[in-house]
């Protein structure tokens, strides 16, 4: 498929052509309403044009503080198609953090389903469930012109103590629904699930590559991410055909699916990304759900709009009797538009065998990070390689070693961040916040395996009194999403020290 943009639209146009060409198909449904592609563009104008009342200047922020249903989806048409940016608010965070992330995106004005807290109050929230969609508008001019300007704001985990917003230009999700829908075989026949949070860069390429290919989007409602069971189920139910989903929710939602006495067949195509696939779990889905799926290995960032590069899995590689699966962790082929460098410490590229750090080039790169000009500068750099012009590179701070054959496998992280269901989570920004409790001397979080074999985040502490300080989970669960809270909570007579005098992290997660 081709979605080659005209002039006169970057975004917007990738949902409304297929309105146009499939008025009457179910574009989105939750476990409420459905809507065809018809009814979803007759609301997107109604908001439209609520939101050019209120914000009539493109590249306003506006907040959607909005659950799990056909309104979201609504919203960040409607904030698209009047040419402002969206900013994920998501109500299972603490209120705190929605504060912050509110006052520092500077938002214009707040779209809720629900009563929102204080702190989005004074905003004059507008309230869509409670919304006369059938109010009828003159259609209006798309203000969703400018490839440049920011389409959403997504907060990541900072290092610093403080989420950082990360701002992503329309051209970027433009330019990834197309490198995508040019790779793979994504058709209007297709059912996709928006498993993922809006707040999750994830959610991006569910929505668009559902809705600018004219296949039907469902929504799971938060309950069901909480059981695989539920989960497994919906992908039968709703005869779901393309997946996307974080390898270690997969693992659970694979078990699942072997126990029902229909698995979900229909499910052709599964892309992975946000963290290395386990081989034995996709081995797994072959042998006892569908032998005839097809499974794409994605490598990508929020600074660089969801992927840089894909490495479909082959059947022979998957069906193969050894333990060698460094074709799991190969970055793949940079996207149509993208690209990314292997570079040592001395900014050369690696030589085989050698581990460098990627940076990451192309159509994708985020504009910079919201309000925070020096880590834009830190992190987006220009980078001149083998005598070609100086191009803006993102440094991911992510590690890879160039395999014997050329191509390059994914090794880690160069600083102390880590992925855990897909979530980059800065260790420093939890630490930082559990540190407030009093009585704690020293505190590190640091990722370990489970008693079941998954990865899980662990708080270490030394503590003033010598006892144990159940308040510091009650911290964690008020004041951090879900995604960051740590499993478990250890303390300690002192922390761990290397020779050098910082806190030994290796040491703590062998004491797990």
């Amino acid at each position: 498929m081709s979605t080659t943009l005209p002039d006169a639209s970057v975004m917007y146009w990738l949902f409304s052509r297929q309105a146009a060409a499939h008025p009457d198909k179910v574009a989105v449904r939750d476990d409420r309403t459905s809507l065809t592609y018809r009814q979803l563009s007759r609301r997107v104008d109604v908001l439209s044009a609520a939101l050019r009342e209120r914000c009539p200047r493109p590249g306003a922020r506006i907040g959607l503080f909005l659950g799990r249903s056909v309104d979201l989806l609504t919203a960040v048409l409607a904030v698209t198609a009047a040419g402002h940016a969206y900013v994920p608010l998501d109500p299972a965070y603490p209120a705190d953090r929605v504060s912050f992330m509110a006052a520092d995106s500077r938002l214009s004005m707040v779209l809720s389903d629900r009563v929102v807290p204080e702190e989005l109050a004074d905003m004059d929230p507008l309230r869509l469930d409670q919304v006369d969609w059938s109010h009828r508008v003159p259609s209006q001019p798309g203000a969703d012109t400018d490839p440049d300007a920011v389409a959403y704001i997504i907060y990541t985990s900072g290092s610093t103590g403080r989420p950082k917003g990360v701002e992503i230009p329309r051209r970027g999700v433009a330019a990834l629904v197309e490198a995508m829908c040019r790779r793979y075989d994504f058709t209007d026949r297709d059912v996709w699930t928006l498993f993922h949070s809006a707040s999750f860069d994830f959610s991006v390429w569910e929505m668009w590559g559902a809705l600018a290919t004219g296949a039907t989007l469902v929504v799971v409602a938060a309950e069901m991410l909480l059981s695989p069971r539920a989960g497994a189920e919906l992908l039968v139910r709703e005869r779901v055909t393309v997946l996307n989903i974080v390898p270690s929710v997969f693992r659970y939602l694979a078990a699942a699916a072997r126990e029902l006495p229909e698995p979900p067949v229909t499910v052709r195509r599964i892309v992975f990304g946000g963290e290395a696939v386990d081989v034995a779990d996709i081995r797994s889905w072959r042998r006892t759900v569908s032998a005839d799926c097809a499974y794409v290995n994605a490598y990508g960032l929020t600074e660089a709009t969801v992927f840089v590069s894909t490495r479909e899995l082959s059947a022979d590689e998957l069906d193969a009797a050894t333990d060698d699966r460094e074709f799991a962790t190969d970055l793949g082929t940079p996207l149509s538009g993208w690209d990314y460098h292997v570079l040592d410490e001395d900014g050369r590229p690696v030589e085989s065998g050698g581990t460098g750090e990627i940076w990451v080039s192309g159509d994708g790169l985020a504009i910079g990070y919201a309000n925070q000009p020096e880590l834009t500068a830190e992190r987006f750099r220009r980078l001149t390689t083998g005598g070609a012009a100086a191009v803006r590179c993102y440094r991911s701070g992510d590690l890879a070693v160039r395999a014997v054959g050329g191509s390059f496998c994914y090794a880690g992280r160069a600083d102390n961040q880590v992925k855990l269901n897909g979530f980059r989570i800065e260790p420093g920004e939890i630490e930082a916040v559990l540190r407030q409790v009093p009585d704690v001397r020293d505190l590190a979080v640091v990722r370990v395996r489970s008693r079941v074999g998954g990865d899980i985040l662990a708080a270490y502490y030394a503590s003033d009194t010598g006892f144990d300080l159940p308040e510091l989970a009650e911290q964690a669960k008020s004041l951090l999403p879900r995604h960051m809270v740590p499993s478990r909570f250890l303390r300690l007579e002192a922390l761990p020290l290397t020779p050098s005098g910082k806190t030994d992290r290796r040491a703590l997660a062998e004491t797990s």
